[in-house]
């Protein structure tokens, strides 16, 4: 029985989440842009509100400059910047930033500090004037026409709040991560906003892209700064007022980590707010007017990282249990069903990546290097989970990218030697296995165990 309990997490439970993901993606396909037919002079007051901290002035400036090619009334158009930097680096922003002429950038400075991010856009949210409210991180563009026609969806189904569908981008064409998070966040993002639109679910709010109306914001009194997921919070906090999330269909563009440890640190800090939105949270969700459908459909949603956790404790106790032949414990018609599951989220997402412009080579190494990382990293997002979950204590880590030189050599050391511990003792066991002619056991530890070898050797790449 404890077997056959081990044979289900192990193999359905993942599967069953990622079969989800691609079918929300195949639905997304038949979800269709909005035109608009508006007049820029019809347009409502809109605040777009950066937090920032650490970044460079490249990229500030690079935000500012393409806000100020968007299609809007600039009369009816606000940037609020507010900075959690120190006061030195906050006057050269002050007086290094080239603002264009008809563009109204306001620049502020966070004395006192409550929270994090989330205690960014709330004071942001205090200065602001508009009736549209626009949370963008510093790193992100948006097309042209992105507002206007993210409006038009607003108008036309009676959004309380419209979210840009996240595509990835990269400055460093040499990462094999970073390309494969350009493919995976356009399938991913396609998944949960168009795709769960077109089956009547409802996404939540992302953190950079979303167009929030004044009164919602009003009705909420802004973002709790004392979690760090301040989308799923506030998505879970709408959700309990009944207010509704639609997908717009319009990209944003995101940068994306291109090296282990900007990974590392994004992905560790996500898993520790999804963990704590779980805590605070779950109960506005079930207690909302939802229907049954799209309540579940949020709490999978904050489950996400669960399928990670689940296989590396599991793995952990597959490794222990090799001395101990206890048979070919993982043999089981469960583990086809998982390998065509795999074999067929890797071809839609090598297919999407061809799309992309990646060609073939490109786009077969940044799924492994992809892949490959997001096993290595498993114990630390385990870990990061369940802080969220049971402790009140937290560290909020802005992720590195861009231009931004971080010295970070020897943290990436230490993770990478426990990414190596893993990984020989997976690798270990797997032998053992085979050794006892216990195939199946030996061919699934095998393959675990790469990610974190392959890893080992080649994380800068």
């Amino acid at each position: 029985m404890l077997i056959l309990v081990l044979q289900l997490l192990l193999f359905l439970y993942p599967s069953l989440f990622v079969l989800y993901q691609l079918i929300l993606y195949y639905r997304s396909k038949k979800v269709l842009v909005l035109s608009p037919d508006l007049k820029e002079t019809n347009l409502p007051f809109l605040s777009i509100i950066v937090p920032t901290k650490g970044e460079s002035l490249d990229v500030i400036q690079g935000l500012i400059d393409n806000i100020n090619t968007l299609i809007w009334d600039k009369q009816k158009l606000e940037v609020i910047i507010v900075s959690d930097d120190d006061e030195q680096y906050f006057s050269t922003l002050k007086s290094t930033l080239k603002i264009p002429k008809y563009l109204n950038v306001r620049l502020f400075r966070r004395e006192k500090r409550l929270g994090f991010k989330s205690g960014a856009l709330s004071y942001g949210f205090e200065m602001a004037r508009g009736n549209l409210i626009l949370t963008i991180d510093v790193d992100s563009r948006l097309p042209r026409d992105a507002l206007i026609k993210a409006y038009a969806k607003m108008i036309e189904s009676n959004c309380d709040a419209v979210v840009f569908e996240w595509n990835g981008y990269t400055n460093n064409m040499y990462s094999n991560l970073a390309k494969g998070l350009v493919a995976t966040t356009v399938l991913a993002s396609r998944a949960l906003f168009r795709g769960k639109e077109s089956i009547g679910l409802r996404p939540f709010p992302v953190g950079s892209g979303t167009i929030f109306k004044r009164e919602v914001l009003e009705k909420l009194h802004g973002w709790d700064y004392s979690l760090i997921q301040d989308d799923l919070e506030i998505g879970a906090r709408m959700a309990h007022i009944g207010k509704r999330v639609c997908s717009s269909g319009v990209p944003i563009y995101i940068e994306v980590p291109d090296n282990l440890y900007g990974f590392y640190v994004q992905q560790t800090r996500w898993a520790l707010g999804t963990g704590e939105v779980l805590r605070n949270r779950i109960k506005y969700i079930l207690s909302s007017p939802y229907s049954l459908s799209q309540k579940m459909d949020m709490v999978f949603h904050l489950l996400q990282y669960t399928p990670i956790i689940i296989t590396f404790i599991l793995a952990t106790l597959v490794a222990v249990l090799a001395p101990f032949k206890f048979g070919d414990i993982l043999r089981t018609p469960l583990f086809l069903l998982w390998m065509a599951t795999l074999v067929l989220y890797a071809i839609t997402l090598f297919i999407l990546a061809l799309r992309l412009g990646l060609g073939f080579k490109n786009s077969l190494m940044a799924i492994g290097a992809l892949s490959a990382l997001t096993v290595a990293i498993s114990p630390f997002i385990t870990i990061s989970f369940f802080k969220g979950i049971l402790s009140k204590d937290k560290v909020y880590v802005v992720t590195p990218k861009g231009n931004v030189k971080v010295s970070f050599e020897s943290k990436v050391r230490r993770i990478n030697a426990v990414i190596a511990v893993f990984g020989l003792m997976y690798f270990t066991a797997s032998i053992i296995y085979f050794l006892h002619s216990y195939i199946i056991t030996g061919l699934w530890l095998l393959y675990y165990s790469s990610g974190y070898l392959y890893t080992v050797f080649n994380y800068n790449k």
